[in-house]
C-alpha cells in the first residue's frame, strides 16, 4: 500500500475522514477548497488531501484518488482561477498562487511519505 493525493468531502456527519493522514508538512488536509452547489452541507466543499497508507478513498463524479503531479497541476489550476489565493513562499511571505508549484509541494510530501 502507499500514501496518495486525493479529491474529498467530508463525512455526512460534518467530521473530517478518518482515511487521511495529518502530521505533514503542508498540512494535507482540507486543502483548495472548492464549494459544489450540487451538494448538500456539510458535503458540499471539494477538497484535497493525501489518503493514510491503505486508506479507503471513496469515489463519485467529483472525488477520488489524483495519480500523478501532472493531473493535481491540472486540476489546481482549472479551480485556481480567479479565485484569488495566495501560497506562503520558502521566505514565509505570500505570493500568488501557482498551482505547479503547489503540486509540487503536495507531490514532494507524498514522496518523502512513501519513501
Amino acid at each position: 500500500m502507499a500514501y496518495r493525493v486525493a479529491k474529498y468531502r467530508l463525512e455526512a456527519d460534518g467530521t473530517i475522514p478518518t482515511w487521511l493522514k495529518f502530521d505533514v508538512p503542508q498540512c494535507t488536509g482540507g486543502m483548495f477548497p472548492v464549494f459544489d452547489s450540487d451538494t448538500a452541507s456539510p458535503r458540499d466543499n471539494i477538497m484535497i488531501g493525501i489518503a493514510d497508507d491503505g486508506g479507503t478513498i471513496p469515489t463519485d463524479s467529483k472525488v477520488g484518488e489524483i495519480t500523478s503531479k501532472d493531473d493535481l497541476t491540472t486540476y489546481l489550476t482549472s479551480i485556481s482561477d480567479g479565485n484569488g489565493w495566495t501560497q506562503i513562499n520558502s521566505d514565509g511571505n505570500d505570493e500568488d498562487f501557482v498551482p505547479a508549484t503547489a503540486a509540487t509541494q503536495i507531490w514532494d510530501d507524498l514522496d518523502t511519505l512513501n519513501g
